[in-house]
């Protein structure tokens, strides 16, 4: 004779299923609506850390290389060692 499931096995199963959804809809909205806001406010910061450094390295009287090509020769032509 076949064992029937029980009906807690079923009503866990359909739980299961449900809380999925809801995680689901969940992690879609956070991709929709959440990301481009926090994209937002770490693109602010970043231009308002690169404006302060700017102001900054104005008055101390440096110069900032803000390409890598430029800043890596900078710092080879700094060293001074020639080799």
């Amino acid at each position: 004779m076949r064992k029937v499931l029980s009906k807690v096995g079923q009503s866990t199963l359909e739980y299961v299923i449900v809380l999925t959804a809801i995680v689901a809809a969940i992690l879609f909205a956070a991709t929709q609506f959440i990301k481009p806001g926090v994209n937002r406010i770490y693109d602010e910061t970043g231009l308002k850390l690169n404006d302060t450094a700017t102001v900054f390295a104005n008055k101390v009287g440096i110069s900032l290389n803000t390409t890598g090509a430029a800043a890596g020769a900078a710092a080879s032509g700094a060293s001074g060692s020639g080799v």
